[in-house]
């Protein structure tokens, strides 16, 4: 029935509230997510590491890290953090204007960037190309960057991608939720958290 409903900003009369989750109210989920993007890290930066390693086995490049380069090393991973997060709420916003026509809402929470939607209702088609474009779309962009950016810039779209891949652990987590829920549904996102709908 999902399938034919229709992005809005009105409340149908068969739309139930059935699940919600705001993260600065529920600790638990905030730090089960955090402990997934340090997980994710790891695994993501394990993957395209050895993607380099294939698809330019010649070029070999390491980090040193001294007491001379420390802090540009760790200012360099708060800027690229800070830039990849920016870029990825982009992508959110995008999908969201597309599917709805009216201008995101962006937004900081703490540490966290977020750009949502609330107020419209996305059928669970929308919601899923909204919640996996900046995992997808920015992953396959660091993928064909990695095999063709000079040497000097490798490191910094490496840490880039990496960070992008483990920071969409919550939306990798809304689409679990999402594809678990076999009743039609509708989904608002509030940034912050989310509105799981069912019609009936």
């Amino acid at each position: 029935m999902d399938t034919s409903f229709r992005t809005t900003n009105v409340r149908p009369g068969n739309a139930t509230l059935v699940y919600s989750l705001t993260l600065t109210k529920n600790k638990a989920a905030f730090w089960g997510m955090n402990i997934g993007g340090v997980f994710l890290l790891f695994i993501f930066g394990w993957f395209f590491s050895l993607y380099v390693s294939l698809i330019r086995p010649i070029l070999a490049f390491e980090l040193v890290i001294t007491s001379a380069n420390v802090l540009y090393v760790l200012l360099s991973l708060v800027g690229i953090a800070a830039g990849q997060m920016v870029l990825h709420e982009l992508v959110h916003g995008l999908f969201f204007w597309l599917f709805t026509r009216s201008r995101p809402t962006f937004g900081f929470r703490g540490w966290y960037a977020f750009a949502a939607a609330p107020g419209w209702l996305l059928p669970r088609g929308q919601y899923l190309v909204v919640t996996l474009a900046p995992f997808v779309l920015l992953s396959i962009l660091g993928i064909i960057l990695l095999a063709v950016v000079p040497t000097g810039a490798l490191a910094a779209i490496l840490a880039g991608t990496v960070m992008n891949a483990a920071g969409a652990v919550g939306d990798l987590w809304v689409v679990f939720l999402i594809l678990r829920e076999h009743r039609p549904i509708v989904i608002e996102d509030l940034g912050d958290g989310f509105n799981f709908y069912a019609l009936s």
